[in-house]
């Protein structure tokens, strides 16, 4: 996965496993550097958790990434730095107005569920993971970056 290479991409694949998802995002973590972030985005159940959860792992980490959805947050540490894993659905407008993302922003890889709702807040450089169905056990990723 040369995506540094590449200067606008978009490229699709269909994952049909949800070992899969995690083995697609443990090589995209190779990819990634402190201060990138990642918006995802599909619908309940594409996958998005269980992505991050190769990318969590590809990037170092010890723990085992679980979705923020009440926490909002979840902070996970490795050697190569803090990889912040944030999920904005069960905020209200006022609440992703107050959410403070420009916090995390450069401090570490930024991992953003349902960052639609925040597109306004997204950096100029944004990689974006799309997830949708593809069928009963399978899931089209699309990556833009």
């Amino acid at each position: 996965m040369a995506l540094r290479t590449l200067k606008r991409i978009r490229k699709s694949t269909v994952i049909d496993s949800p070992e899969a998802m995690r083995r697609w995002g443990r090589e995209f973590a190779k990819t990634l550097r402190w201060g990138d972030v990642v918006a995802f985005m599909g619908p309940l159940g594409a996958g998005k958790t269980t992505l991050i959860q190769g990318i969590a792992a590809g990037w170092g980490s010890p723990s085992l990434a679980v979705s923020p959805t009440f926490a909002l947050a979840h902070e996970y540490p490795s050697k190569r730095g803090t990889l912040f894993h944030m999920d904005m659905y069960r905020l209200s407008k006022r609440e992703l107005a107050d959410f403070p993302l420009e916090d995390y922003l450069g401090q570490g890889v930024c991992l953003i569920e349902w960052a639609d709702r925040i597109r306004d807040r997204w950096p100029e450089r944004t990689f974006q993971v799309s997830l949708d169905y593809w069928g009963e056990n399978a899931r089209r990723l699309t990556l833009h970056s």
